[in-house]
């Protein structure tokens, strides 16, 4: 059966950020990429313009990745839910290591001479507005105290699952396996609690 358009686009698109991935932005070539999809060079440009217009769509993909993470949180409580997205980062993102971790460090290396460094940063920005939005939310609810500074908090709990990213990438797994990172997680939010938990305040990680 032969593939959409669509279909097509998001394979390559894929396949792209894999490579990226496993190879570098360097890596991934056009070649590579045609390679990997199992079409010619040339086929390559009935589906996107330019090899730049392919690596823009693998961030975008990596974005919808990232957001998913985000999104999957459940707990009412924003508070909660922040807690619930700190504990459950390092699993998440290891299980697709290279389509997620080994590219968004490869994106960054980049350099600030290149595009795609700065086409990153847009996307990081609409992750940490997420986080943005969940503190506001539990300043609303009551979770989180109204006096903390939003921006701050919002950076602090995104740089964390940088960190752990970080950690992954260079092997130092104990970071997440032996504790440090739950308790600077656990430090965090216990600096932004209500000092009137709500309700669904859920126990502390020990």
């Amino acid at each position: 059966m032969r593939k959409s358009t669509e279909q097509r686009r998001a394979e390559i698109a894929t396949a792209a950020l894999k490579i990226v991935g496993q190879h570098g932005v360097q890596g991934a070539t056009m070649a590579r990429i045609a390679e990997t999809v199992g079409i010619s060079g040339p086929a390559l440009y009935k589906h996107y313009g330019s090899r730049s217009e392919i690596l823009e769509a693998a961030m975008d993909l990596l974005l919808q990745r990232v957001i998913a993470w985000v999104d999957s949180a459940t707990s009412p409580s924003a508070l909660d839910r922040l807690r619930e997205l700190g504990t459950q980062h390092a699993a998440t993102m290891a299980s697709d290591y290279e389509g997620v971790v080994a590219p968004l460090f490869e994106f960054a290396a980049a350099g600030p001479r290149s595009h795609l460094s700065a086409q990153l940063a847009l996307r990081q920005q609409a992750v940490l507005q997420r986080f943005i939005d969940i503190v506001r939310e539990g300043q609303q609810q009551g979770s989180i105290r109204e006096d903390i500074d939003v921006q701050t908090t919002a950076w602090r709990l995104m740089g964390l699952t940088w960190i752990e990213n970080l950690a992954m990438l260079e092997g130092m797994d104990e970071f997440v396996s032996g504790g440090t990172s739950a308790r600077i997680l656990e430090g965090i939010l216990r600096e932004i609690a209500s000092r009137e938990p709500t309700q669904s305040s859920a126990t502390p990680l020990p």
